[in-house]
């Protein structure tokens, strides 16, 4: 009962992992009747047909990676480009996450699934708001992160061009609490290499 306590005063958050339309209605109603203020959905693939009920109730999404297929064969073949945005139309307060196979690799994607969300419609402000400010105030660290501003902690990376565009992220400096981080890495060293090796006119 004491490791649950923070669910009841609003210290803690209850992450509900939940893909289907039901599934989602019953954790809004389930949070409802035990007066668990502080639930987010994560995956939340049907949440943009019951958005108006999530709006209402102030429920934030953590949504499912971007580059996917549809769930079902009479969905829109770019459904999952778009449900992020159907969210935010509405009024939903949207975060980008990762969860699924081979997490850590991928997570070098998630610009690049903000930038597919752009080319979908949504506003490009906007779209970068799902992987730094949104997702930031959803975990409850937007003291800390999330934006730019005096007093918090400096983690970020700079790119020369357009850091959702993959012919464009090329990235320059990167900045953990304030410390720069090398970007060097195996790759990187290999990469070097052989693009001297193999260059034009050897």
């Amino acid at each position: 009962a004491e490791a649950m306590k923070g669910l009841f005063n609003g210290s803690q958050k209850l992450y509900v992992h939940v893909n289907d339309e039901k599934g989602i209605t019953d954790a809004i109603e389930f949070a409802k009747g035990h007066g668990l203020n502080n639930m987010v959905l994560v995956g939340a693939y049907e949440a943009y047909k019951v958005a108006d009920m999530l709006k209402a109730n102030n429920i934030p999404v953590l949504s499912q990676r971007v580059h996917r297929t549809p769930n079902n064969d009479d969905e829109d073949y770019d459904l999952p480009f778009k449900i992020a945005k159907i969210l935010v139309d509405k009024g939903v307060l949207v975060g980008l996450e990762n969860s699924g196979q081979m997490e850590r690799a991928n997570a070098r994607n998630l610009p690049f699934q903000a930038g597919t969300l752009v080319a979908h419609g949504m506003d490009k402000e906007e779209a970068l708001k799902l992987i730094t400010s949104n997702t930031a105030k959803i975990l409850g660290i937007d003291d800390r992160l999330g934006t730019l501003e005096v007093g918090k902690d400096a983690t970020l990376f700079i790119s020369e061009g357009d850091a959702m565009d993959m012919r464009t992220n090329i990235l320059t400096h990167a900045f953990i609490e304030g410390r720069e981080v090398s970007l060097e890495s195996h790759q990187t060293k290999l990469w070097k290499r052989y693009s001297e090796k193999y260059k034009a006119g050897n």
